[in-house]
């Protein structure tokens, strides 16, 4: 999906910096929110709003429900977010890692096309990656905050979802126990 709205490439990043994906320390370098993920018990879980969109490239077609069976790590981010360039390496390691057994999907937000596409390749991301509609981000709760990504179990249903960049520990620490269920 494309923001052509110059108001929307203009005002909206600043309005969501406020919201905390630019957090950084003295030195300018991101750092990691201090939010808590939140974590949902398996009994308590909801299933994840499905989709079909595009990659970003245009040449295939990414759902949910055809990732059923694998854990999910769906991160909604944007190239202009620094906590989202930290935390894109971590990403890449984790698609690698586990490969079969989790799938990220990146969900570039506020993004012109050629920017997340040249974003894609100099980031060397390994993973699927889709526009994120204003519809897909409010299908997940208004995402307003990025980078904000949502664990979904094996089973489709949202296990938690998580504000801010984290590293690869944070994360294993979050996925091992959804692997194992």
């Amino acid at each position: 999906m494309r923001f052509p709205c110059l108001a929307t490439v203009v005002f909206l990043p600043a309005l969501l910096s406020l919201w905390g994906c630019t957090d950084s320390n003295q030195n300018g370098k991101a750092v990691h929110a201090s939010r808590q993920p939140e974590f949902i018990l398996p009994d308590q879980r909801v299933v994840a709003a499905d989709f079909t969109e595009k990659d970003i490239f245009d040449k295939q077609s990414i759902s949910l429900s055809s990732l059923r069976g694998k854990v999910i790590m769906l991160n909604f981010w944007a190239t202009w977010c620094p906590p989202c360039r930290e935390e894109i390496p971590t990403l890449r390691t984790l698609q690698r890692s586990y490969v079969g057994t989790l799938e990220v999907v990146g969900v570039s937000v506020f993004s012109y096309t050629t920017t997340a596409e040249q974003f894609y390749k100099d980031y060397q991301m390994n993973y699927p990656t889709i526009y994120g509609s204003f519809e897909l981000m409010g299908k997940y709760g208004n995402v307003g905050s990025i980078p904000t990504t949502f664990l979904i179990d094996k089973q489709g249903r949202i296990a938690a979802r998580v504000v801010g960049a984290r590293t690869g520990d944070e994360y294993e620490d979050m996925i091992k126990p959804l692997l194992s269920e």
